[in-house]
Formats: C-alpha cells, sequence, structure tokens
C-alpha cells in the first residue's frame, strides 16, 4: 500500500513473518516515521514498511474467511467467581513455583567453581605482591585460606578443579621446586622435588603425571632465563637451586 493511505484509527491486514495479522493504526512515531499498530491481542508492534499493509479492513466484514464467532454467553456471579478464583490461584501457583525453583546440582557446582576460580586469581595476585614485598606473610596466609576453603567446597561437592596438570595450591609449581631445593641444599630428580613438595604441602598438582610437568617447568625458565634461572643441572635428570 502507499505510505498516503494509511489512516490513522483504521484496521489494516499487515504481514506477520509468514503470515498475516489484523492491527489498528494508533500513532505514528514522529521520529523513526514508524506506523504504531495494536494487534486484536492487544500486543504493540510498529510498522515501519508500508509494504507490509496488504489492505485496508472494514469493521462490517471479517479479513478472513470463516465461521463467525460465537456470541459470548454472559456468566452468572457465580461462574465469575469461580473463574476468578481459578485465574488468581494458577498465577499465584506459577509465582510461587518460580520463587521457590530450587537450585540445580550442576547450577550449585558451576556456582561454586567461579567462586574457587575469583580465590584463585585473588591467590596469584596475592603471591605476586608478596615475591615483590608489598603484602606482609599474614595477608599472604589469609588469602591463601579462603582459597583452600573455595577448592575444599568445590571438592566435596563433586567439582573439579581443571585439566592440564597445573599446579594449584599455596605457590606455583616452580615456587615450590625452588623452595624444595633451597631448603635441601642437595640435587634431586623431578619426582623427588614433587614428593618433597606435596609432603610439606607447599603445592598440589593436577594430572596424571606431575613430575613430568614439573621438570618440564624447570627446563622452560633455564632456558628462557638462561644464567638468571633459579635452577641448574649438577648431573642428568638432576636440578639444584642457584645460590
Amino acid at each position: 500500500m502507499r505510505a498516503s493511505s494509511i489512516q490513522i484509527g483504521k484496521k489494516y491486514e499487515i504481514t506477520v513473518g509468514r503470515g498475516a495479522a489484523i492491527v489498528k493504526v494508533v500513532d505514528i512515531n514522529r521520529k523513526t516515521g514508524a506506523w504504531l499498530c495494536e494487534t486484536q491481542n492487544g500486543k504493540d508492534i510498529p510498522v515501519s514498511d508500508a509494504k507490509r499493509f496488504l489492505k485496508a479492513i472494514d469493521d462490517g466484514r471479517r479479513a478472513k474467511k470463516g465461521k463467525p464467532p460465537k456470541e459470548a454467553v454472559p456468566k452468572s456471579k457465580s461462574q465469575k467467581k469461580t473463574a476468578t478464583s481459578h485465574v488468581n490461584a494458577t498465577e499465584t501457583k506459577r509465582t510461587e513455583v518460580a520463587v521457590n525453583q530450587p537450585m540445580t546440582a550442576t547450577e550449585f557446582v558451576a556456582q561454586l567453581f567461579q567462586t574457587f576460580k575469583e580465590a584463585e586469581t585473588i591467590l596469584k595476585a596475592a603471591q605476586n605482591a608478596f615475591k615483590h614485598e608489598l603484602i606482609e606473610q599474614g595477608k599472604l596466609d589469609t588469602v591463601v585460606a579462603k582459597y583452600d576453603a573455595a577448592r575444599a567446597t568445590l571438592l566435596v561437592a563433586g567439582g573439579k578443579l581443571g585439566s592440564g596438570g597445573r599446579c594449584r595450591g599455596r605457590m606455583s609449581g616452580l615456587e615450590a621446586a625452588y623452595r624444595v631445593l633451597s631448603e635441601t641444599g642437595i640435587p634431586m630428580n623431578a619426582r623427588q622435588i614433587c614428593d618433597m613438595a606435596l609432603d610439606k604441602g607447599y603445592w598440589e598438582p593436577q594430572g596424571a603425571t606431575p613430575d613430568a610437568t614439573m621438570s618440564s617447568a624447570i627446563l622452560t625458565e633455564m632456558k628462557k632465563k638462561g644464567a638468571d634461572a633459579r635452577f641448574e643441572r649438577p648431573g642428568r635428570g638432576l636440578f639444584a637451586a642457584v645460590k
């Protein structure tokens, strides 16, 4: 239809997706130029393309062929009261279900995992700050305690910490290795370093081969930092802390 023939207050048949619907033009958006229409169900929809208007609808006839609508039979007061009570009860039940809908086990574990990840991020930041003497040991211990609590809660609920053999604990795998080697003062292989770090509670590896992960991490630091690396290799398969 032409835009000039579309009038406010009249009904039209318009295209809606692959079908059609009858709407009444109630106003025009002065900024966008779209016609503000109201469907027979009372829903407001904007129509900006005049091509969507198929034809005008006369109030005296139906847009589509079909059986005439049935006349509504007036309800008695008791029927109206019963119907109203039924509707109110249904709405109340829907509201109660929406409000009291319990959290599923999957959602609960996901929430615990998110809390754990946040605690892990805070822990890494605190470890870095402690390394550069920006915070004291007491502050780090507090952060570690919160991390341990979040981790334990997640594991009890059946959640998983992650994959890829990443070390999650009081310090990183490299920091734990350097501390173990510094304290013992003797060369050790990756398996011995891992076992002692676990016994002392310095870290907790994740993965099937923590000693291989530890060895790879130490070798990577030695390759990247060269003379500035914290580790050295006094013998085949052995590592020691640089003094």
